[in-house]
Formats: C-alpha cells, structure tokens, sequence
C-alpha cells in the first residue's frame, strides 16, 4: 500500500502538470511561467522547483503526461484497428485547442525547450510502433526492422495537414494513411 505521503504527492505533481498544460494553453507557449503554474496548481514556486529543477523539465513531464492520456495505445488484436486507432487520436490531438497551442508553441519554442522535441516524439512514436511489433508477435505482419518510422510515416501527413494546409482530415484521410501503413510492410 502506497504511504499517505507517496499519494499527497501524486496529488500535488497532478495538480502541477495540468496546471502547466493550462498554463500552455492559456498563453499559446511553452516558455511558462512557473508563478503562474504554481498559483493555478495551489502551491509554492519552490514546491515545483524541489520535483522540477528546470521549467523545461517541467514542460517535458506535463507535456508527457498528456500525451499518455490524450493518445491512448491500442491493443483491439488486430494492426489495421489498432493503427487506425492511433491515427484517429493523432487527428483529435492535433484539432482539439490544447494540440493547436502545442503545435504553436512548438515551432516558436526557444532552442533550450526545442531539445526536448526529440525524446518527446521518441518515447511517443516508440510506445505506437509497440503496435506493430504486437501485430508481429501475432503473426499479422512480418518483421518491421523500424516500427516507430513506420508510425511516424502513418501519423507525419495528419500533422502535415493539420499544421501546413489546414485542410480537413477526414476519415476517409485517415483510413487511406492506414492503408499506407499498412502496404508498407505486407
């Protein structure tokens, strides 16, 4: 059983992460100001900076953390619904206001929050590319030599329209992005 004092604060980094993502959202940018996080959180600047010791830290941890939430990682036994799936919620993550702000924010960031760009998208491509290498396992595809390449190819053309051409992203866009995929490895 986990100590009254583990789970106060579990509490409290919660509260931290997602008052930096409204803090994000509310300003369009990830250079935050970490009194503006801790007054909306309910606690000190120096109770951030004692689990936080870098704002980038910080908005690397609420920028994870909402992804882990934002973009679940199916396992419906089946690739085509699973990539489907993900591509799905790649469309709803970057129309929803909170992936716009990110998206924003992202391309204007300072170089010190652009380093983060690449662990970000790493762990986020790795945990999607565990889709492909359960569907291996399964015996639906053969072996992928670069899973995370082969969702990044899947997930870049609905950023690519969502960022650049401001185009619809239809179902049908998505299906075809899919149908992509999934000739790329069969």
């Amino acid at each position: 059983m986990t100590k009254p004092s583990h789970r106060r604060g579990k509490i409290v980094d919660d509260k931290i992460l997602a008052s930096t993502i409204a803090v994000i959202e509310e300003t369009g940018t990830l250079s935050i100001k970490v009194g503006r996080v801790a007054e909306l959180a309910g606690v000190n600047k120096t109770t951030i900076y004692r689990r936080f010791p870098k704002r980038e830290d910080l908005v690397l941890a609420a920028l994870q953390a909402q992804a882990d939430t934002s973009i679940p990682i199916p396992d419906s036994g089946n690739l085509r619904e699973d990539l489907l799936a993900i591509a799905i919620a790649v469309r709803s993550s970057v129309v929803a206001p909170l992936g716009r702000a990110l998206l924003s924010a992202s391309a204007n960031a300072s170089p010190e929050l652009a380093e983060l760009r690449p662990a970000f998208w790493s762990r986020r491509f790795s945990a999607a590319a565990d889709v492909v290498r359960r569907a291996h396992l399964r015996g639906e595809c053969g072996q992928v030599d670069d899973p995370e390449l082969l969702v990044e190819l899947m997930a870049a053309p609905i950023h690519f329209r969502a960022t650049q051409i401001g185009t619809e992203i239809t179902d049908d866009f998505l299906e075809l992005q899919v149908a992509r995929a999934l000739g790329a490895i069969t």
